[in-house]
Formats: C-alpha cells, structure tokens, sequence
C-alpha cells in the first residue's frame, strides 16, 4: 500500500521523483480541432496533479494505461526503485464527474468516480501494488483537494 500523507502547502514529494516520459508529457501537436476537455498540460495550468508510482517489488517494471474518460494520458513503463518513486502527471479536466481507468499489463483493472470542482485543485494518486503476502494485485487510489506528500 501506498504510504500518503497529506501536507497542506507542500507541492510535491522531496526526492525520488521522475518526470514522465517526454512522449507522455508531449502536448499534441495543433490540428486546428479542439483541444479535448481532458488533457496532458504543463504543470502550472493543471487543475489535477495525478501521481503514479510502481509499490511492487514482485511485478518490477510494470506497464500502467491510465485514461480519463476514455482519454488515455499515461502509457508507459514504471519501474519500482526503493519504492519511493512517483511521476507527476499534470492534467486539465473540466468541472464535473469523472471516471479514472488504470489497466496493468499483468490483468489488474480498476475504475472509480470523482468529481472535479468548479475551482480549484485537485491532488490525485496511482500505486500499482502486488503484495509479498499473496494477496493479490491491486491498484490504491486517492485523490484529495490538498497536496499529497509521500513518506
């Protein structure tokens, strides 16, 4: 499981993090279509700061498929390290309900709801676990109105 803590004030973990891949990050390049409403965005204009982190020592990489509302915004490798390594996502989604999608490359597939605010910011976290204990593969989510800081 995934150890959260939650920090008013703080923007993010104080180490140990990685940048998501630079196709992951890429903005698609203007087609003279609309943007669509849920979309990978340089970290100032985001309104969710999703986080993503492999806790499995057992399944180390491990590929993660998240979507919003069908939108894929990550696709792509994580690898555990010492556990404490969480790769920042900053993604626009507008006011309203929502459901987040996180496919495993080893079978787990986890959906759930949540509503983003007319204002403000959202913090949100993805661990990818696969307990020593047996106990199955699984996906932890969190997601608060404050930022998440990760001991």
């Amino acid at each position: 499981m995934i150890a959260l803590l939650a920090a008013t004030g703080c923007t993010g973990p104080s180490g140990g993090t990685n940048s998501p891949s630079s196709s992951a990050a890429a903005t698609p390049p203007s087609t003279g279509a609309a943007a669509p409403a849920v979309r990978l965005v340089e970290e100032h204009l985001a309104d969710l700061h999703l986080w993503v982190s492999n806790q499995s020592f057992r399944d180390d990489p491990v590929v993660l498929t998240i979507s919003i509302d069908g939108i894929a915004i990550v696709d792509q490798r994580f690898t555990v390290e010492g556990q404490h390594t969480f790769v920042l996502f900053p993604v626009r989604v507008p006011p309203g309900g929502h459901v987040v999608r996180v496919v495993s490359a080893t079978g787990v597939d986890f959906q759930e709801r949540f509503t983003m605010p007319e204002r403000g910011r959202r913090y949100a976290a993805v661990g990818y676990v696969n307990a020593v204990d047996d106990s199955g593969r699984a996906i932890d989510w969190l997601i608060r109105s404050t930022p998440i800081a990760f001991a």
